[in-house]
């Protein structure tokens, strides 16, 4: 851990946090070294745990939920998410060579996700702007405007996420084991 950051539990996390950790714990089983971060700002912690639930209810299945997840996580060269999202993904059955072409920054054999890839990877490293004809290639691949703003939803979800463990280098869970990944290089796009 850097910058001073440490991993809360609800002993030591501040009032407003303890009862969302007592949360994560029955929901998860276990609570996240990210939420342990997060516990030191109660408001970060709500964030974050009310957009992913939000972002539950977008109009994406699962499987597009979590490719989209590991395009932005991709972008943002985030190892803690990229090794909890891949092996969410794997639970969300997310197919084995998607998740690794994802990880690698490669194209996904399917035409309608490899267009939520890549439009996800847009959004993220263009922060938001992207061109019209990124806009129409997205549409073309049979999503719409709603599928357009809730991938904000998702960038948003990964963006307090990613920037907290790129702020406090958050360690992996053990559940991540056999999942860790190294970012190709500052600020590498995807293919």
């Amino acid at each position: 851990m850097i910058n001073g950051f440490v991993l809360h539990d609800t002993s030591t996390a501040p009032s407003g946090s303890v009862e969302i950790l007592n949360g994560v714990q029955k929901a998860w089983g276990f609570v996240p070294n990210l939420h342990r971060v997060l516990a030191q700002s109660p408001a970060a912690l709500e964030a974050y745990g009310m957009l992913w639930d939000i972002a539950e209810r977008t109009c994406f299945t699962p499987q597009e939920r979590n490719i989209a997840y590991l395009a932005i996580i991709y972008e943002n060269e985030c190892p803690y998410c990229m090794a909890g999202h891949t092996n969410l993904s794997r639970v969300a059955k997310v197919e084995p060579e998607v998740i690794s072409a994802i990880r690698t920054g490669g194209p996904i054999g399917d035409a309608r996700l490899e267009a939520l890839r890549q439009f996800a990877a847009k959004i993220t490293r263009g922060r938001g702007v992207v061109s019209q004809a990124d806009v129409a290639a997205f549409k073309a691949a049979g999503y719409d405007n709603q599928a357009v703003l809730d991938v904000l939803v998702l960038a948003a979800t990964k963006l307090i996420s990613n920037y907290t463990n790129h702020l406090a280098d958050t360690p992996n869970d053990a559940f991540m084991k056999g999942a860790e990944w190294t970012p190709p290089g500052k600020l590498k796009p995807a293919a």
